[in-house]
């Protein structure tokens, strides 16, 4: 195709990431550029050679080349896990790759609360088959996610103390003991979750190695209308549950204008929502942590 080859040729002399290209292709839609790089990186013509972090929206950008990156690249990027995938969690998906252990090392990695998600699925294909990840849930076994998921509450992790050189607990924490479809009855927590996370919180620390890190993301923001589904953490709530914890980093997304954009902690601290049962996420805050144990 003509598009093709243009794009090949303009990714001769120097990567560039879709925007630009359509800016060197003004006649083709941003629609048509998307498209022929993604069949070009299917045939493996083109690579993607760096990244370019956005500062407008937060995320980092690919590169594209028709050079192949350096095998000493030792870092997962977000273009190469999550293509193809929803981008409502792009933010936080991002965040996570960024705080994952090296895939130079052969870790043992937890996920709780996975569900049947495709995420470590595709972390554990781009990982060099060094990572070995575990799932957990409550709802869901499945064993033809490209990784073992067990079901298992984590209110009582069925696992060894210092099993896992990292966890990682993406948008669960605020659901754990709470009234939740689909779940046995043996796992509703009678006190109606009151103490649930900060029991699932224990466990995680408990099957951490030491110096064993954890990727937490939950929403943020005052809560004005209580909810029984889940939990919406702020400022004090959300420095008791760590407080087991060391915090490497901790960074913000607000959902603006249907995108997440990284925003600081002041922001996220004034951020107050009246009513969450119409809205398709439990808060227009969420909060992503590395936390290490201490």
């Amino acid at each position: 195709m003509e598009i093709e080859q243009r794009i090949l040729s303009l990714l001769q002399s120097v990567p560039l990431d879709k925007y630009s290209i359509h800016r060197m292709i003004p006649t083709e839609s941003i629609f048509a550029i998307s498209k022929a790089i993604k069949d070009l990186q299917q045939r493996g013509q083109i690579h993607v050679a760096k990244y370019r972090k956005d500062t407008r929206i937060g995320i980092s950008i690919p590169l594209y080349s028709v050079h192949t990156r350096s095998e000493k690249d030792s870092e997962l990027h977000a273009g190469d896990v999550l293509g193809g995938m929803a981008t409502n969690r792009y933010a936080e998906y991002e965040f996570v790759l960024r705080s994952l252990i090296s895939r130079d090392i052969k870790a043992k990695i937890l996920d709780v609360g996975c569900s049947t998600s495709a995420f470590s699925s595709k972390i554990s294909k781009f990982s060099r088959n060094r990572c070995e990840i575990i799932g957990i849930d409550i709802v869901n076994e499945i064993d033809n996610l490209g990784f073992p998921l067990i079901l298992m509450d984590a209110m009582n992790i069925g696992f060894k103390n210092k099993t896992f050189d990292q966890v990682m607990c993406l948008s669960t924490m605020e659901h754990i003991g709470l009234d939740h479809e689909g779940v046995n009855a043996k796992h509703k927590d009678p006190n109606c979750g009151i103490n649930g996370d900060a029991l699932a919180m224990k466990e995680i620390w408990r099957v951490l190695k030491d110096k064993g890190t954890l990727i937490l993301t939950v929403p943020y923001g005052r809560l004005i209308i209580k909810q029984q589904s889940c939990r919406v953490y702020h400022k004090d709530s959300l420095s008791i549950l760590t407080n087991m914890f060391f915090v490497v980093k901790k960074e913000f997304f607000g959902l603006k204008k249907g995108k997440w954009t990284k925003c600081n902690e002041l922001e996220a601290n004034k951020s107050t929502s009246l009513e969450y049962s119409s809205q398709k996420f439990h808060s227009e805050i969420i909060a992503c942590l590395l936390l290490e144990k201490s």
